[in-house]
């Protein structure tokens, strides 16, 4: 794989005049295109309407029939912050100015490592992200910074809505918290969510707010608002992050019992009973556990309608390169596990989908992609040029079917205890090694990875390879700081070659 070091503009925007409606054709000719990037948290990609007939999501489907599906997207770490700095930063988690192998507090990325915003900012657009942000956890950006929006213009955001999730604290003075406190509901929502993390916070059990009230709710209506504000004469970038279907498993309203968990029929590799957190659960609680989670899902398929008619209203749905991802997945009992930070497919792969009419081809897609790829591909469809030293890597010429793949070989990595964990996949293997432990699977025969090859010596070819993908990836895609630097004697020649001029 190739470093990136900039990218120059390779979609000719005269080819948007050739491929726009014949209404108002100058006008839209001339126009960039809005960007929207919904991102979820925690969606697994084994429920995604068009592989699992039980799921609901008529407005994603929708946008997909007229998109790109990519089967293969993964992220470069299976938990959230580590995987949301990498989409702002197009950097591994290995690469120096990000090194973030988890959750932690205490920590901010560093505005000059992560230019997402600013490379979009640059080529003319309005930018912003409201709902989860999490690339920073505390106030360390103080130390450079005097106001939280000075962080965030640094950033490259215009404008910022943070809401991190639900509150779990009376105390909050986020903008979803004070609206809480203005309806009288706060300590309510505060004391029932502690009440599920003290428990079990996969306890599924309805919301105490109604859908209206509900985070994810409020941070798509936060973002209509935007939306309806912005001048029409100036492209957007909005990224709309939502919490769900991240747990707990606090479906509101008619979403908690909007599917039936006797109805619901669970993957192959969900074991017939498993314990986790102390906590058995057996096929029935599971169902239920299941039930909550699906109503999660088509919550947010909701709000993803809600800002489609936006973007209609506003006159540019239909030249807007629309983008459907998450942060990663959710075991939801696969292989007897909860939660993410695995990587099974339930946890390290995530959805994603592309929509751009006329732009962007339409049909599925088993082309290998990073979740962080989505920085690049928005930077190259809308003529801007990308910050040099990005790993990330443009996808939109698979998207526009000019390459069948721009990827051989996809990774992750995570750090839980003293060792670094590590992913590679290719086309059909993906092989990982856990603190001495090794897994290989083929994902062809076997998709549901029931079938551990590693020990077999049969495999032994295709371990090596495997683990040598890893190691030239990992050697290709390390920070040179010291890229262009050039020796004393060749500066000064060509300072001296300079005078004589």
């Amino acid at each position: 794989m190739k470093t990136l070091s900039s990218s120059a503009p390779r979609l000719l925007f005269f080819i948007i005049a050739l491929c726009a409606p014949a209404a108002n054709s100058a006008a839209y000719a001339a126009a960039k295109p809005d960007v929207l990037v919904v991102l979820c948290d925690q969606w697994s990609p084994r429920y995604l309407s068009w592989d699992n007939p039980q799921v609901r999501t008529p407005h994603l489907d929708a946008i997909a029939r007229e998109g790109l599906i990519f089967d293969a997207c993964y992220v470069t770490s299976p938990i959230c912050m580590p995987s949301r700095t990498s989409l702002v930063t197009g950097l591994y988690p290995h690469n120096a100015g990000h090194s973030i192998w988890g959750n932690l507090s205490g920590w901010h990325v560093e505005p000059d490592a992560a230019p997402m915003f600013c490379d979009i900012r640059a080529a003319g657009y309005t930018t912003a992200q409201i709902g989860k942000l999490h690339w920073f956890s505390g106030q360390t950006w103080r130390g450079e910074f005097e106001k939280i929006d000075d962080y965030h213009r640094a950033l490259g955001l215009d404008y910022v809505v943070d809401v991190s999730g639900p509150p779990s604290a009376a105390t909050g003075n986020d903008a979803y918290s004070r609206y809480l406190r203005e309806r009288g509901v706060l300590k309510q929502v505060a004391d029932d969510l502690r009440e599920r993390y003290l428990k079990w916070e996969f306890e599924p059990r309805a919301s105490v707010v109604s859908p209206d009230d509900y985070h994810d709710t409020f941070v798509t209506d936060q973002a209509v608002a935007f939306v309806d504000k912005q001048p029409a004469d100036k492209p957007l970038c909005l990224v709309v992050s939502l919490h769900s279907p991240h747990p707990p498993l606090d479906a509101p309203g008619e979403y908690a019992t909007m599917y039936d968990p006797q109805s619901l029929k669970l993957p192959a590799n969900v074991p017939e009973a498993f314990v986790r957190e102390m906590h058995e659960i057996e096929p029935a609680e599971m169902r239920r556990v299941l039930a909550n989670y699906l109503g999660k899902i088509s919550l947010c398929d909701a709000q993803i309608g809600k800002l489609a008619a936006a973007l209609k209203k506003r006159g540019t749905w239909d030249n807007t390169l629309f983008v459907f991802t998450a942060d990663h997945g959710e075991m939801m009992g696969a292989h007897g596990a909860m939660t993410k930070g695995r990587f099974y497919e339930e946890s390290v792969r995530v959805p994603l989908v592309m929509r751009w009419p006329g732009r962007v081809e339409t049909g599925r897609t088993a082309a290998l992609a990073q979740m962080m790829d989505v920085y690049p591909t928005i930077v190259e469809a809308i003529g801007g040029e990308l910050s040099p030293a990005r790993f990330a890597v443009s996808q939109l010429p698979v998207a526009s079917g000019k390459r069948k793949a721009v990827r051989s070989t996809v990774i992750s990595e995570i750090s839980k205890g003293p060792h670094q964990q590590l992913m590679v996949r290719d086309a059909r293997y993906k092989w990982w090694i856990q603190d001495d432990e090794e897994y290989l699977f083929d994902l062809q025969a076997d998709p549901w990875e029931q079938h551990n090859l590693a020990g077999k010596p049969e495999q032994a070819a295709t371990l090596h390879k495997l683990r040598n993908d890893a190691l030239t990836q990992l050697r290709r895609d390390q920070t040179n700081l010291a890229a262009g630097s050039k020796s004393k004697i060749q500066r000064l020649r060509e300072e001296e070659a300079a005078k004589k001029k």
